[in-house]
């Protein structure tokens, strides 16, 4: 199925032709305009619906968004919201 414009989303639901629903890419984008949800709320849904771009931050645990810092640290690779994060982050020991 093919996703409609956001803005042609917008106009059904305040029409009422259309529920709001933020289980939808559509509905989140509403509602995240709208500040009903944070991006973070939005990434969160985008990871449970399996979307391979939800990543957390490996320090604070953040969801990222499309600006974010990658680090190699012993061979594996690490994903940072900050360049804060980064530097204080502590590699998990191996049990």
């Amino acid at each position: 199925m093919a996703k409609k414009p956001k803005d042609q989303v917008e106009k059904e639901i305040e029409t009422g032709d259309r529920d709001e629903d933020i289980y939808t890419g559509e509905g989140r984008e509403v509602a995240e305009d709208e500040e009903v949800i944070t991006n973070a709320e939005e990434g969160f849904m985008e990871g449970y619906e399996g979307d391979a771009r939800a990543v957390k931050c490996a320090k604070c645990g953040v969801m990222l968004e499309e600006d974010f810092i990658e680090e190699e640290i012993d061979d594996e690779e690490y994903r940072f919201c900050s360049e804060r994060c980064a530097e204080t982050f502590k590699k998990p020991k191996k049990r």
